[in-house]
């Protein structure tokens, strides 16, 4: 390739980053913005009887979640609650998509592959819930004179899809390194000597 070549190619690329790299790194996000809903997803789990599985999943809007076995004939739907959750009752084993009107449309994940979005999606958000309640009990410590406190991380009841014990261990490590990070930055933040 020719210098020419090579600088009529290169330049697009260098002005595009040098014009949203400044601004990228500069922008500050505001220390409460909403924190969003996760991405629907959902899995299948084998049920007792091998010819039955059940679907669930998470990450959609109230109301009714549509199921289709995309390799048999099977299909049904469910009801998603408040929080965004559904589990069906038990259908035809197999692969599934579960999808709702002007909604999400997802394909759901089995086995092994399922366990660990399960695990990664409960990591995340422990991540998330535990960046949340230490900056804001170490916030609320620190404007009361209460500037030497320690962390102290809560334990979750785990509801709904489950991650394995590795899981759960992760989770739980970065819910406490998330929690505790988030509550020495608060008490660094508003305690002034």
């Amino acid at each position: 390739m020719n210098k020419r070549t090579r600088i009529a190619l290169l330049t697009p690329l260098l002005a595009g980053s040098l014009a949203a790299g400044p601004a990228a790194a500069w922008a500050e996000a505001p220390a409460e913005a909403p924190v969003a809903a996760p991405a629907a997803a959902c899995f299948v789990e084998a049920a007792a009887d091998p010819a039955k599985a059940v679907v669930s999943g998470d990450g959609f809007k109230k109301g009714k979640v549509f199921l289709d076995q995309t390799d048999g004939a099977g299909g049904g739907n469910a009801t998603v609650g408040e929080d965004g959750k559904f589990t069906s009752g038990e259908v035809a084993a197999g692969k599934y998509r579960a999808f709702q009107e002007g909604g999400a449309n997802v394909t759901c994940l089995g086995g092994q592959q399922a366990q660990d979005a399960v695990n990664q999606r409960f990591i995340n958000s422990e991540r998330t819930r535990g960046t949340k309640e230490g900056f804001t009990e170490g916030k609320a410590l620190a404007q009361s004179g209460v500037c030497d406190a320690k962390p102290q991380p809560k334990v979750r009841e785990l509801q709904g899809l489950n991650p394995n014990a590795e899981g759960a261990q992760k989770a739980k490590e970065a819910y406490t390194t998330a929690y505790d990070t988030a509550f020495n930055a608060a008490l660094k933040r508003y305690c002034t000597d």
